[in-house]
């Protein structure tokens, strides 16, 4: 009867999505084909009016490099291949730069050492690290046991990895034993202190079932050239969501999956995302959770007991405006401030999300209403970000400072799910979007950013890192079924920055908020909370501090409530320190 009742379900779930998902996907081709000119940059029609002469754009440029690694092994059409993968910047040797751990699937994943400008060399077999059985969708960084070296987490479809730093270039996997092995399928994880009792727990993203048992015959999307199928295998809707896992850590090396407890657990979510951040503002960190085809959640922390429980939240996406229903992909979280008095600066973070094709990406502008309850408002279109972004499926996001003008440029890594019409075997490439904030809006200049940025990709993970230790921001980008791609920053500017790490337990560090006081103008930051999707951003923010030569403040809130407040610091590089005294 199980079989079955499987079987039921899974044709009552193709009657019930198949209409609507190859009304989308029909959209999807017809405005891609429609868009498929032979012009110089297809996407003038559009976009004019925000990259037209409006505005005198900073010569960003991003030189390009092909990392030694080939993702993927041709596709079979199905979800899980058109999915993946992403990678993470970590210095995984502490040698003070940052390696690069890059996910693959149906293939080894790669930890690239950094060994000085322009030498990465792959030591992933070496370290222990390659998972070459796993099929590969995300990574993550953090010391979670506390002894001062980066451990790695690591999500498949299937069984996932922690592999803890044994401190002599090498790891082992002690996922079963710390009991955060998850058989599902995972993509993204979070990391924060949720309870605020010193050590680092661990959320981790669940997307669906993948069961094609009984897979029914492909839809039928009509085109200008005719008929177009779509593999049933290739659906999300046609498949039942799995619930994502709450880690709570023990603090002896093993985990406790408390996610239903807490309230956390998303069951009807697909989930591609999720952050740890102080949203609020009231000190704890809140949940942010992105849901691919099924509303998003935004989980409020409680703040200590509830019910006689341990801490627990409560989801307050429908009241603040984030329950977004859409297929949402990457999120980046940063504080938007610009000139109008009606979207300046209030000190909490603001949410960008990446969407499917024909969904416009999002951008939400967080505010306390009258009555002290969070609310965000939707100014996509006020910043300019969504009509650009109605033909691509947008991954991978960061919201940094390329130009180190102490205002935060967005980019995202595109990368379509639709098929070429003339190869279904192959994916339809996509331009990347380097968005530079103008202080008003922001401004795409991804097609004058270099050659690397005139082409197209299939791209999914994205990360950023100073890795070259130039003072600016580095880019790495994985490209499904292709290569990955390095962009370095050779940006040419009078500009200073200031490159700042966090010196304490990661406990303390992941959601900490960082403030920046430049001339007069503050900057914010909330350490581990930009988390892309299936990536990792290296720990180190680097602060724009355009024509000035200090900042004249820093101030750190840690994770637990503690500050840490430093003045008069010259441009160049500074660790903050918020271990305790020695005795």
């Amino acid at each position: 009867m199980k079989r079955l009742s499987r079987k039921q379900k899974i044709w009552v779930s193709v009657g019930a999505t198949v209409l609507g998902v190859a009304l989308l996907a029909g959209i999807g081709v017809m405005v891609q084909a429609a868009r498929d000119t032979d012009m110089g940059d297809e996407r003038e029609g559009l976009t004019a009016a925000f990259r037209g002469g409006d505005v005198d754009a900073p010569p960003v440029r991003l030189v390009g490099m092909q990392l030694p690694m080939s993702h993927g092994c041709g596709r079979l059409r199905s979800l899980p291949e058109d999915t993946g993968s992403g990678l993470a910047w970590g210095d995984v040797d502490g040698d003070g730069d940052f390696d690069l751990y890059v996910v693959n699937l149906g293939g080894a994943n790669s930890l690239f050492r950094n060994d000085g400008p322009r030498r990465l060399g792959d030591v992933a077999r070496n370290a222990g690290v390659d998972d070459a059985e796993g099929f590969g969708m995300g990574a993550s960084f953090a010391d979670y046991d506390g002894d001062g070296d980066l451990d790695l987490y690591v999500t498949n479809r299937g069984p996932n990895r922690l592999y803890r730093n044994k401190g002599d270039g090498t790891f082992e996997d002690v996922a079963k034993e710390a009991g955060v092995d998850d058989p599902l399928w995972s993509t993204s994880v979070a990391w924060g202190d949720y309870d605020r009792d010193g050590d680092l727990d661990l959320y981790v993203c669940n997307y669906v079932d993948y069961d094609v048992e009984g897979a029914g015959p492909a839809s039928q999307v009509g085109t200008a050239e005719g008929a177009y199928a779509v593999p049933f295998t290739l659906n999300p809707n046609a498949f039942d969501p799995q619930p994502n896992r709450l880690y709570r850590n023990n603090g002896d090396g093993t985990f406790e999956d408390v996610a239903q407890a807490a309230f956390v657990a998303n069951p009807e979510g697909r989930t591609f995302a999720a952050t740890f951040c102080d949203l609020d503002g009231d000190g704890w960190l809140d949940l942010y959770v992105n849901n691919d085809v099924s509303a998003n959640r935004l989980y409020k922390n409680l703040g200590g007991s509830f019910e006689g429980r341990d801490v627990a939240f409560t989801d307050i996406g429908m009241s603040s405006g984030t329950a977004d229903p859409r297929g949402s992909m990457g999120l980046s979280v940063s504080e938007i401030g610009f000139m109008s008095s009606a979207d300046a600066a209030d000190g909490l973070p603001d949410l960008f999300i990446s969407h499917w094709v024909a969904q416009e990406n999002a951008f939400y502008q967080s505010l306390l209403n009258k009555r002290g309850k969070l609310e965000y408002r939707d100014k996509t279109r006020r910043f300019r970000l969504g009509e650009i972004s109605l033909d691509t499926v947008g991954w991978g996001c960061v919201l940094a400072d390329l130009d180190l003008d102490g205002r935060p440029d967005l980019v995202v890594a595109n990368g379509s799910t639709l098929e070429q019409k003339h190869d279904p075997t192959k994916l339809i490439a996509e331009p990347i979007f380097l968005f530079w904030n103008t202080g008003t809006h922001f401004h795409d200049v991804a097609p004058e950013a270099g050659e690397a940025l005139a082409k197209r990709y299939c791209a999914r993970g994205l990360a950023a890192a100073d890795y070259d230790g130039d003072g600016d921001v580095d880019l790495a980008i994985n490209v499904n079924q292709g290569v990955p791609l390095l962009l370095r920053n050779d940006t040419e500017t009078e500009n200073n920055s200031l490159a700042i790490r966090l010196d304490a337990p990661a406990a303390r560090t992941f959601g900490a908020r960082i403030e920046v006081t430049v001339a007069g103008k503050t900057q914010l930051y909330w350490w581990g909370a930009d988390v892309s999707v299936f990536s990792q951003h290296a720990p180190e923010w680097i602060v724009g501090l355009g024509t000035a030569a200090k900042a004249d403040r820093i101030h750190v809130r840690w994770a637990d409530g503690t500050e840490t407040t430093r003045t008069d610091v010259a441009a160049g590089r500074i660790s903050v320190s918020g271990r305790p005294a020695a005795r």
